[in-house]
């Protein structure tokens, strides 16, 4: 399967949360494709990182949201998040005096022992990569939940990896 050009769409059912960890790539000739964007591993340079490609039954044009629709539904939840950072700040400064660091970063490793640096940066990366392993999951959990809603599901039609990386712009959102 080769898709050659094409415009990347953001979901969005409700028309007040954007779907996160998928895009909706129209082509040229106005075929449909979910890319699941959630993947821990980031395309560095000249690593490329192939990304699953999934199609539903039902068009899901009509459910997407352009660069310019998306950035003006975050600058009007822009404007309301100041209480979100007036909690933040006093609650982050309790927690910090509250929670002993080493339940976070593991004991301090002050008398430098090589062995015990190394366990503190794999439990770090184990933790990171199951973290981001549930999220993934629930968000692929959570778009099959919207599509069965729509009695529509969803299909696994193979692996691609952009020739050029996503180029995001102001006003909107450009595919390879």
């Amino acid at each position: 399967m080769k898709i050659e050009d094409g415009e990347i769409r953001n979901l969005c059912f409700d028309k007040k949360r954007v779907i996160s960890g998928w895009c909706l790539l129209i082509s040229d000739n106005n075929e449909e494709y979910l890319i699941r964007q959630n993947n821990f591993m980031v395309g560095l340079k000249q690593y490329r990182v192939s990304r699953k490609i999934y199609q539903a039954n039902i068009s899901l044009c009509k459910f997407s949201i352009s660069g310019l629709e998306m950035e003006k539904e975050i600058r009007k939840k822009s404007e309301k998040s100041y209480l979100g950072v007036a909690i933040g700040l006093p609650l982050s400064n309790l927690v910090r005096n509250f929670i002993p660091q080493n339940w976070l970063w593991g004991k301090s490793n002050l008398p430098i022992d090589m062995l015990e640096g190394i366990i503190n940066l794999l439990f770090f990366w184990l933790a990171l990569v199951i973290c981001l392993s549930v999220v993934s999951y629930w968000r692929k959990n959570r778009l099959k939940k919207e599509l069965e809603k729509r009695g529509s599901s969803l299909k696994l039609i193979g692996k691609g990896y952009a020739i050029t990386p996503l180029i995001i712009t102001q006003k909107k959102l450009k595919w390879w």
